[in-house]
């Protein structure tokens, strides 16, 4: 039985966010308790492994949720959107008239 996903990308950035979390901290914690239980070692619970996983999860967030968007535009409920094209006209600044209204 499938879960219910409806295609929105606030959703995908939370999963995104929280798959990346837990395999990320998943993998840190394996091989933590691996390095510290078989070979004594306590290095992997200081600052820089600790920095090296903060900076992991959001890069693996971001290419999670890419992926999610991309998987999304193909086969999901995203593949029925549509971009429309629009043409906006922006305003032409005129100096001279610019100059003419200030005091």
């Amino acid at each position: 039985m499938r879960a219910p996903f409806s295609g929105n990308p606030a959703r995908y950035r939370r999963a995104a966010i929280l798959i990346s979390a837990y395999s990320v901290l998943s993998v840190y914690t394996a091989f933590a308790l691996m390095k510290w239980l078989l070979q004594g070692d306590t290095w992997v619970f200081g600052w820089k492994p600790l920095l090296l996983v903060a900076v992991l999860i959001p890069l693996y967030a971001r290419f999670c949720y890419r992926w999610i968007m991309r998987t999304d535009a193909q086969y999901g409920s995203g593949s029925r959107w549509q971009l429309i094209p629009a043409q906006v006209k922006l305003p032409e600044f005129d100096p001279h008239k610019h100059k003419a209204n200030s005091p």
